[in-house]
């Protein structure tokens, strides 16, 4: 019986991604592509997987949160985090934004500066994300680009998230729904 094949790149289409990203999927979950003349590649060397693996993947896709129109299922709650980009070089240049995994947004961080590191982060919802970001960048900070800023003073940076995140409410809690909302079902 002859083992059935399916294109990265079929794959990657069909799932909506990038042929690199999937290829990195692919290897992460402990899948090693096969190279397999295809059809559609005009009988070229193109990589594989076989129809198992890519039931696999489309499985763990979908495990993952990742809906049938291949779009990620965002998570709500998360940490609102402040890096030092190049501590060694300049400890004043700093990355605000939101996580929901903070190990995983570091280890993204540091393709471009390997020596990044967390300064402080505090549990958070991904909505207020811009209003903190504007709020904290406040204590003597300049915009350098997109949420990258140099900030004369990261103590009092941190003191301003520190008092706004202890106002905040718990971003886990949400607030009940009234009766009458036409939410309820």
């Amino acid at each position: 019986m002859t083992q059935e094949y399916v294109s990265l790149k079929d794959l990657a289409d069909e799932l909506g991604l990038t042929f690199s990203w999937l290829r990195i999927y692919v290897l992460r979950n402990g899948l090693k592509p096969h190279k397999r003349r295809t059809a559609d590649s005009r009988n070229q060397l193109r990589l594989a997987v076989t129809t198992e693996e890519a039931d696999f993947i489309r499985a763990k896709r979908r495990e993952e949160g990742f809906l049938t129109e291949c779009r990620v299922v965002s998570k709500e709650t998360g940490v609102f985090y402040v890096i030092q980009l190049v501590p060694e070089l300049d400890p004043r240049r700093i990355k605000l934004g939101f996580a929901d995994d903070l190990a995983v947004r570091l280890s993204q961080h540091r393709t471009a500066a390997p020596t990044a590191c967390v300064v402080k982060s505090w549990p958070c919802r991904r909505v207020w994300e811009c209003t903190v970001m504007e709020c904290i960048a406040g204590a003597e900070c300049r915009l350098i680009l997109n949420e990258v800023y140099e900030c004369d003073d990261i103590n009092a940076l941190l003191a301003r998230g520190d008092e706004l995140f202890r106002l905040l409410p718990d971003p886990t809690i949400r607030t009940p729904l009234a009766e009458a909302s036409p939410r309820n079902t």
